[in-house]
Parts: C-alpha cells; sequence; structure tokens
C-alpha cells in the first residue's frame, strides 16, 4: 500500500503522533494512538524510512534520524490537541513498557507538557530520581520543577509530603538557575505543608535550603535565623541521616561566613578512615568546598589534591555537572598563585563542562574569574566582556553574594583608569556590600578596598590605619592566608608612607614567616623576594611539638588520623597523605595496609602509577629510615591531571624501637618539593603520632570491649532466657552416655553441631556443654528461640538493623549474630525458619558477613554455630521446605537426644536433682520420693520429657507439707508425645493467642485496656497482624 491510498488526514496523523515519541516506537502504539489499522501503519512508517526520515533498527521498531522533521510535523498541532496526544502516550507507555527507570524516563518526557494529577507527580519526581543519579542535572530539574507546578494545586497528605521532598530535591540542584526570590517562595510553601504534617526533620532540612538561598540574596540576618532555627530543631531530632545532612549544612555555612578555617575542622571532625567519593556522610558539593578552604587557610597543595580526587570521580562516573565546580576552583586557586596560564586551562574546561551541563552558578563564577585573569594578562576587551556577563546574570539571577575580591580589584582598576568604566559596577557600590556582609573574609576585603579608596582620596590617615587594621583582624579571624598576606602588605606599605617604618617592618616579618612556611614554588611571582627561611625550623619546631601535646589528647582514632595526615600535608607542603599500617595478613606475614588518607584513594593505591610509591613505602618499613623522592627536572612542572607523582616523601612510625607504619605524602604539582629539613621536622613529629596512635587504639578497644559487654549486659537482660537450673546433663543411661560421648568428641573444635530431639529433651543444655567445653567458654554464648519470633522480625532479630529501617525501628540495634562475635551462637528450632532467612542464614555460614536490616556496610562476626530442632529436617528437604544446601551446612556433626521415656532408668536421678532445687529455691524440707510416687513417675510417658519432669516436680514440692514429696496429679499415659506434624504452626499459635485475648478485651485494640496493651505491642503493630493473619471482628 502506498502513501497515496492512505487519506491525507490520516497521513497526518500519524505524522503527529510520531513526532511527539521520544526515542524508539513501534507499529502498534501508533496504530493505537491514531486508531488506524497497523498495516496502514506500516506502509506509512515504511515510506517515510525510504525518504531517510525515520530509521528501523529492526521490524517493527522506528526512531527519528532527522530532527528538523519532527518539529516541522508538530508545528501546525494546537496545544490541546499536544497535550491530548501526550497523555494517551503516556499512559500507553504506563501499560506497555517494563517496570524500570527506563519506563519512568520516557514517560515523563510526555508528563512534562501536561497537567498531572498526584500519581503523574509521583512518576515526574521517579524520573527526577532517575536523571540524578545518571547525573543528568538538567532533566532532573526539569522533571522536579513541573512536578512541584503541578503538585502546587493538589492538597492533602499525599501532596503534601511529595511536595516537600521534591522541593529539597530541587533547591540542591537549582542553586543560580532561578530568580533565588522564586526558590524561596517554592521553599517557604513546602514548609508551610511540612508543618502540616508535623515532619521535624522536613522543616529542619527546608530552614536550611531558606537559609542557602536567604544568604545568596545577601539577607544574612535572615539567613543566620533560619540556619540556627534548622540546627536546633535538628537537635531534637534522633535521624542519624539528618545529623549528617545538618553537618554539612554546617560547613557549608561556616564557609559562607567565610570562616574558612572553621570549615576545615568541621569537616575533618566528620571524615574518617580511607579516602573515599562518595563520602556517606559527606556530599560531594560539601567536600568541593572543604576543598576550596583548605587552599584558603594556605594548604594549596592539599586542595588542590582534593578537588583534583574529586574532579577524577565525577569524570569516572559522568558527573559533569559537579566536575564543573570541583575544575573552576582548581582554575581559581591557580589564579591566586599567579599561575595564569594553567588557570585558565582549568577555566575554559570548567567552563565548557558548565555549559554542556547548564551549570548557571559556575558559567557566572567563571565569568568574574577569566575577566580578572585576562586583566592580569593585559587582554582588557575580553576583561570587559567577560565582566559585562557576569554583572548582567547575577542580576538576573539575584545572587549577590560571592566570597571573591575580583569584582573590587576591577572596580579599583576602573576609578584608577586602568580598566574602561563597565556599566553596573561601581567601587562604592561593592564595597559597601562586602562590608554589610556577614561573611568575615569579605569584610576583610572589603575594609581593605576601603582603605585604598580612603587613601586614594587623602582621608585622614587615622581613617585609612584603622580600615587597613580592620582588614587585617578579620581575615585573621577567616583564615584566609594570602588575602592576610596582601592586607598585611598594602598596611605596612601604608604604615611606612605616614611615618610609622617600625609598625610596617613588623607587619613585613610577619608576611616573611608567612611565606616562609609555603613551598617556594607557590608562592606568588610578586611574593617570591619576600620568602626568608631564617628562624623558620625553629617557629616549625615549635608548631610540632605544640600539635604533638594536643594529638595524645585526641581520643577518637578515626579524628586523630585525619589531623596527623592532614598536619603532614600542612607542614610538608604536601599534596596528598596516607598512614600505612603494618599487620598480619591471611599468609601470617605482616604486610603495609592502607588504614587512612587524604585525597589517596584505595583505587589509586592499586593503580600501576603508585607501584614506585609501594616500593619506597616498603624500603622504609624495612630500613625504619625516612626517605625523600623527587623529579628533579623543571620540565614536568605544572599540575598532572594524570596523576604522575612529582615528589614524595616518607617516614617510618616507630613505637617501641619497632616499625608499627609509615606516614607517607606527595604531591603531583611540583617536583623535588620536599626537602631535608622536611624530612626532620616529618621524623620528628612521626615519633610523636606513633605514641597518639597507640593511645587512641588503647582507648578504642576498651571502648568497643565496654560497648560490647554492654550489648551482651542489655542481651540476658532482655532476652529473659529460661535457663535449666542443673550445671550438667544428669543421668547414667547408655543413651544419655552416647550424647555426652559426642559432646566430648566435638567440644573442642569448631565444627557446626546439629542438635536434634523431641521439645523439652534437653537441647540446649546440651549446646551449653559443648560451648563450656570449648576454646569459647569464656565468650559470650547467644541463643535464639527462632520459633517464639514473628517471621517479619526475624531478621531483623538475627541480623539487627539501622534506625528507620521499619516502623519502630527507634535506634540502631546489633543483632544476635553480632553479639555472637567471638563466641557461639545457638539457633534452636531451626526447621520454622523461613525460605528467605534461610537463604540469609546460608550466606552467611558462607562467608560469616552479612548487613543490618536497612544497612549498607558489611559486618562480619566469628562465631561457632550449633542449631537445634524438634522436626525431621530430611522430610522437610524431599518437601522442598528447607534448603538442601543449608542442611548440609548444619548437619556437619548430629548429636540425637533421646526423649525421657527412651532413658526411663535416669528418671530417678533427674527427679532427685530437681527435688533438691526446687526445694531449697522454696524454701521447704521436702527430702524424699516413696517408692510407688517414684514408680509412678518411671511409668509415666512424659510427653514433654524432662521440661515436664522438672514442672512437675516443683509442683509437687509447692504441694508437698513436710519432709514426704506429694506427687501431683498427671495427665492421662495416652497423652502423645510431641513430635513432628503433631504442633501448630507458629502462624496457627499467634493467630489462636490474637483472638482469645480480643475476645478478652471485647474486640478492643487500642486504649490502656485495649488488646494491644496486653500483647505489649504498638496498636498499629496489632492491627497489621490482624490483617496478615486473616483475623476480623464478628458480626
Amino acid at each position: 500500500m502506498n502513501t497515496q491510498s492512505i487519506p491525507p488526514n490520516n497521513l497526518q496523523r500519524i505524522q503527529e503522533v510520531a513526532a511527539l515519541m521520544e526515542g524508539e516506537f513501534n507499529v502498534d502504539w501508533l496504530a493505537e494512538l491514531t486508531g488506524l489499522k497497523a498495516h496502514q501503519v506500516l506502509a506509512e512508517l515504511q515510506s517515510i524510512v525510504d525518504q531517510r526520515i525515520l530509521t528501523s533498527p529492526q521490524p517493527g521498531i522506528y526512531a527519528f534520524r532527522a530532527p528538523a522533521k519532527r518539529e516541522q510535523w508538530t508545528t501546525h498541532m494546537k496545544p490541546d490537541a499536544k497535550a491530548s496526544v501526550h497523555k494517551r502516550i503516556a499512559a500507553l507507555l504506563m501499560e506497555d513498557l517494563p517496570d524500570n527507570d527506563e519506563k519512568y524516563e520516557r514517560v515523563a518526557h510526555h508528563l512534562i507538557h501536561i497537567a498531572n494529577d498526584i500519581n503523574g507527580c509521583r512518576i515526574l519526581c521517579r524520573a527526577g530520581d532517575v536523571h540524578r543519579r545518571s547525573f543528568r542535572t538538567e532533566q532532573a530539574f526539569q522533571c522536579f520543577h513541573k512536578a512541584l507546578l503541578d503538585l502546587d494545586h493538589q492538597s492533602g497528605e499525599t501532596a503534601d509530603q511529595l511536595f516537600v521532598e521534591t522541593a529539597i530535591k530541587y533547591s540542591k540542584i537549582s542553586t543560580a538557575r532561578h530568580d533565588t526570590t522564586w526558590v524561596l517562595a517554592l521553599l517557604n510553601r513546602a514548609m508551610k505543608r511540612a508543618k502540616r504534617r508535623h515532619s521535624g526533620a522536613d522543616s529542619a532540612l527546608l530552614e536550611m535550603h531558606i537559609a542557602k538561598n536567604e544568604w545568596l540574596s545577601a539577607n544574612y540576618d535572615q539567613a543566620l535565623a533560619h540556619f540556627e532555627k534548622g540546627w536546633a530543631l535538628a537537635k531534637t531530632i534522633d535521624d542519624p541521616h539528618l545529623a549528617d545532612a545538618m553537618t554539612a549544612f554546617s560547613t557549608f555555612f561556616l564557609y559562607w561566613e567565610g570562616r574558612f578555617t572553621e570549615a576545615v575542622e568541621s569537616y575533618e571532625r566528620v571524615v574518617t578512615g580511607v579516602e573515599q567519593y562518595p563520602r556517606s556522610r559527606f556530599p560531594l558539593l560539601g567536600a568541593i568546598t572543604v576543598g576550596y578552604s583548605y587552599a584558603q587557610v594556605g594548604n594549596y597543595a592539599q586542595g588542590i589534591g582534593m578537588l583534583d580526587s574529586i574532579r577524577t570521580h565525577c569524570l569516572e562516573k559522568g558527573d559533569l555537572y559537579l566536575a564543573s565546580y570541583a575544575i573552576g576552583n582548581i582554575g581559581e586557586i591557580m589564579l591566586k598563585l599567579g599561575r595564569l596560564d594553567e588557570a585558565l586551562v582549568y577555566m575554559e574546561m570548567s567552563l565548557k563542562l558548565a555549559r554542556e551541563t547548564n551549570n548557571r552558578w559556575v558559567w557566572m563564577i567563571l565569568q568574574i574569574f577569566l575577566a580578572y585573569t585576562f586583566f592580569q594578562l593585559g587582554k582588557k576587551k575580553r576583561t570587559a566582556l567577560h565582566l559585562q556577563k557576569f554583572l548582567e546574570y547575577r542580576e538576573e539571577a539575584q545572587a549577590m553574594v560571592l566570597p571573591y575580591s575580583y569584582l573590587l580589584h576591577l572596580a579599583l582598576a576602573m576609578e584608577k583608569g586602568d580598566l574602561a568604566p563597565v556599566s553596573g559596577l561601581s567601587l562604592e557600590v561593592e564595597i559597601q556590600r562586602m562590608q554589610c556582609s556577614n561573611n568575615i573574609y569579605m569584610k576583610g576585603i572589603g575594609a581593605r578596598f576601603a582603605a585604598l579608596k580612603l587613601e586614594q582620596e587623602n582621608s585622614p590617615p587615622g581613617k585609612v590605619r584603622e580600615a587597613f587594621e580592620t582588614s587585617i583582624r578579620y581575615l585573621e579571624m577567616a583564615g584566609n592566608q594570602m588575602s592576610l598576606i596582601r592586607s598585611r602588605l598594602e598596611t605596612a606599605r601604608y604604615l611606612r608612607k605616614i611615618g610609622d617604618p617600625g609598625a610596617g617592618d613588623k607587619l613585613t616579618t610577619q608576611v616573611s614567616q608567612s611565606l616562609a612556611s609555603m613551598d617556594e614554588k607557590l608562592v606568588p611571582d610578586d611574593l617570591r623576594h619576600m620568602v626568608s627561611r631564617d628562624g623558620n625550623s625553629k617557629k616549625l619546631l615549635r608548631e610540632i611539638l605544640e600539635l604533638g601535646q594536643e594529638l595524645v589528647k585526641i581520643r577518637d582514632y578515626h579524628e586523630l588520623v585525619q589531623r596527623i595526615i592532614s598536619t603532614g600535608n600542612r607542614v610538608t607542603g604536601a599534596e596528598r597523605g596516607a598512614i600505612f599500617m603494618s599487620e598480619k595478613g591471611n599468609s601470617g606475614k605482616e604486610e603495609l595496609r592502607l588504614k587512612a588518607s587524604r585525597n589517596l584513594t584505595s583505587d589509586h593505591v592499586a593503580n600501576p602509577s603508585f607501584v614506585s610509591s609501594m616500593k619506597m613505602i616498603e624500603m622504609v618499613a624495612a630500613s625504619g629510615r625516612g626517605l625523600i623522592a623527587g623529579v628533579e627536572s623543571t620540565d614536568t612542572e605544572g599540575y598532572s591531571s594524570e596523576g604522575a607523582i612529582q615528589s614524595k616523601i616518607c617516614v617510618p612510625l616507630c613505637l617501641h624501637d619497632q616499625v608499627v607504619g609509615v606516614l607517607y605524602h606527595d604531591n603531583r604539582l611540583l617536583a623535588s618539593a620536599f626537602r631535608e629539613e622536611d624530612l626532620d621536622v616529618l621524623s620528628y613529629f612521626s615519633a610523636l603520632a606513633a605514641i597518639a596512635l597507640d593511645n587512641a587504639r588503647a582507648y578504642d578497644q576498651i571502648r568497643r570491649w565496654n560497648i560490647k559487654l554492654s550489648r551482651e549486659k542489655q542481651y540476658y537482660e532482655e532476652a529473659h532466657l529460661s535457663y535449666l537450673q542443673f550445671d550438667e546433663i544428669v543421668g547414667h543411661s547408655p543413651a544419655i552416655n552416647e550424647v555426652l560421648s559426642k559432646i566430648e568428641q566435638v567440644a573442642n573444635t569448631e565444627t557446626t553441631v546439629l542438635i536434634t530431639g523431641e521439645t523439652g529433651v534437653g537441647k540446649e543444655l546440651v549446646a551449653r556443654a559443648i560451648q563450656k567445653h570449648s576454646s569459647r567458654a569464656q565468650q559470650p554464648f547467644i541463643g535464639v528461640q527462632l520459633s517464639a519470633l514473628p517471621k517479619d522480625l526475624m531478621a531483623s532479630e538475627l541480623l539487627g538493623h539501622e534506625k528507620g529501617a521499619f516502623t519502630g525501628a527507634t535506634h540502631r540495634q546489633a543483632g544476635r549474630l553480632e553479639l555472637a562475635d567471638g563466641g557461639t551462637l545457638f539457633l534452636d528450632e531451626i526447621g520454622d525458619i523461613s525460605h528467605d532467612i534461610q537463604i540469609r542464614l546460608l550466606r552467611v555460614l558462607q562467608t560469616r558477613q552479612f548487613e543490618r536490616v536497612g544497612g549498607m556496610k558489611t559486618l562480619s562476626s566469628d562465631f561457632r554455630l550449633i542449631a537445634a530442632t524438634n522436626r525431621e529436617l530430611e522430610s522437610l528437604v524431599r518437601d522442598g521446605r528447607f534448603r538442601a544446601d543449608l542442611y548440609y551446612r548444619l548437619n556437619v556433626f548430629p548429636i540425637y537426644v533421646p526423649p525421657l521415656r527412651d532413658r526411663r532408668e535416669d528418671i530417678p536421678l533427674l527427679a532427685m536433682h530437681f527435688l533438691k532445687l526446687h526445694a531449697a529455691k522454696l524454701n521447704k524440707q521436702v527430702m524424699r520420693i516413696s517408692d510407688r510416687e517414684m514408680d509412678m513417675l518411671k511409668e509415666y510417658d512424659w510427653p514433654g520429657n524432662v521440661r515436664e519432669l522438672k514442672n512437675v516436680v516443683e509442683r509437687g514440692v509447692i504441694l508437698s507439707t513436710n519432709r514426704d514429696f506429694r506427687m501431683p496429679e498427671l495427665q492421662s499415659g495416652d497423652c502423645p508425645p510431641l513430635t513432628v506434624g503433631d504442633t501448630a504452626t507458629l502462624a496457627e499459635n499467634e493467630r489462636s493467642h490474637i483472638l482469645r485475648i480480643l475476645k478478652r478485651t471485647g474486640w478492643k485494640v487500642a486504649g490502656a485496656s485495649g488488646a494491644a496493651k496486653i500483647l505489649d505491642i504498638p496498636p498499629s503493630t496489632l492491627s497489621f497482624r490482624m490483617n496478615k493473619l486473616g483475623i476480623k471482628r464478628p458480626g
């Protein structure tokens, strides 16, 4: 059939619907959407393929190859008609596509064009999450934005919750994309909904996001008020995820306040162990901020190294949006150091990524960086171009706060006539903005330029000097070393000018000492003549001694190792650092293992480029002497983005004349960055660090022992274990002697034991006897009665759970597997566990590793397993109700405990044992059991086995009034023993018990006299169990 045989309106309908489809589509979809026959649609599509407008990767599947034709075909469609088709396509795709991420991405493409109900908004939000995970920030932004617009017109608890969650996600990625006043209005609407839901955690987060946007709008008082309100609210909520978010926001705010030193300290309190990205407790954008802050406080190499590690991670993962942040910050640091050519390379790279990902914030700040860079290079036209772009977009985005001095430099150049005037820039206005800011760094910069302006206007010397000194005071508080140096130099120059050379010389000496602590190759060219290292070594050693005294006071091991590495980086000018400790490997030999690092990940260490460094580390560990290595040729100068190490230094960590590890630092920025005096200083520091590490490790071990003992104590208090009241197994029958023989054979091994036998025969007693005579006798014995655990809580009891893992999980709880570490785990009634728990248990037995419910961290536990059951596991395996692989792992060493009726000769011994026990306990003088009553005991079949005998004797002691035991009434002799298949299931028992309690309370669930109160569970949990067990109120 050719296209001429199809009516024109049908052809148009096929073209319009096809043009609105995103990605690949099939014939059936178009047939359903157009109402045409499949063969008609197929003929038209084939014609379009022949025209090379469409491509057909496989029969019946099509996609556009000519975007221009798509736009042409939809140009004349009315908006209502377009929306109708988009709605129908979305519904079709939801029904037809498999339920995966791609489905939600494709459906969201059509939902963006229509008004959506709550379900449509939920799909948009899920698609936004998919885009965020895949680092497609622009698409995520569009999905969240559309969802929020549609949710604005909807109400109800579900709509409120979705609006709040989406507003927070939107705020995270919207910086400088919208007028911040619009974002603030959105967040305030979200706050109203959060308060309506009484959600404290959401309210705390929203306060922080409102604070961020108020700060960007230069509303500093409001920003701080919202920050303090959010922080106070978060402290009242026990939520680790919220606490982590608050910590990150706190670091951000320290940065926004210009408190760079405090921002670094805040980060170092949070991070632990080996460097990795992303850190679970610290977002990447926060880490970028910290990397920049390191450079501001003078740790340039460490700051650049941290930013470069994040850059590499982002590029590897495809997160170009955040990569543009990291690269732009490296460029700005290079600019601050006067390395203009390198700065331009990084800025252009960042600008390209910012354009590709529509990162408007980075694009904006790069304009001012580039403007100042080109001004330094004497390219004033390029300067004016970028400056104009910056000013225009700053006004559009209403982002008035920028912690950089470049705008003031350019404004001052305009005042002096060194730069042509640019509309929208005034030195006086910018100085006022800086001085009115709540950012102490900006206040310090503003005060310096105010002093320069006052000097230019020939203001009174006292006024000028006060402004310069104000600048120094604020910059000292901020910790920004290079800006502080510049302010001190300008102040020294002015003091000499007005006739106070002594004060000027004092400031110059301070500048010289500050520059001496930097690597000379990182000192800007215009300041290099001031570098003097006289007396600096003594000053550095004094500082190291003070730091060493601080280190030995730090009790937290993770905080300590980070402080050691950070200090090592700072005093040597290193970019990266690590601690390798000597530990015994699987082979029993000592191995060096990476224990903590800064800007150096495990992947870096495993990379071939680190082989020579690893050899150096091993040499230092073997010889006990520090080493320095570096590239001598100046041809390699400049930052190596490929990761080539230019310089490295390594010293041993010694304790009691033994090398226990090494402290390693390197630099990819400078060749031959380390000097012999660095080796002396670092060696001295490492000796102090080794002592501090040993103290912290001992303190940490004691702390962990205390926690473990506390958990075990809590377990024994809460478990209410019903210990059998005899210290050893009683009996001398051949049957019990065989059990004792097997206990003796297996006790001192690590072999898994499976104890079988009827209920009440003493299987737990056998398990305890095995543990008592094993090498783990002094370690915990953790018993779990599996049949007593609700099915939905069994995983939590065994594995433990994280806070918030499920309803009612109000705090983190260690599971029985974790508590059994080092000891013995006894799983009673193993035959009653579900298939899901069987799979989890099998994995634990294979690897000795597990994760808590709701947790991501893999834990390990070294325990000896003893299992018990009163069921025929072999039959369960044959019936497919118990995994064969798990059965064979459990049935390594079986011990069968015979029922009491099969060892009647032991009944007199057991009866007398229980008689003495309960007589003493009840303070009675019952001393003997008559022959007649003993015969009655021996003739009874004891369906409840030893447990029943114990209870009968206790009851008899209570009834006895003199020295003779009074036999209580026994059950009829035809009562069958409790064997497999004759007992009700756990669910049946649970259902029966709940029904009994409900009948007693007149079917009242909640309240003081309700069934939930008697059962000691929340009413919501009881309702859930009733629904699951099919319990309904009669009538």
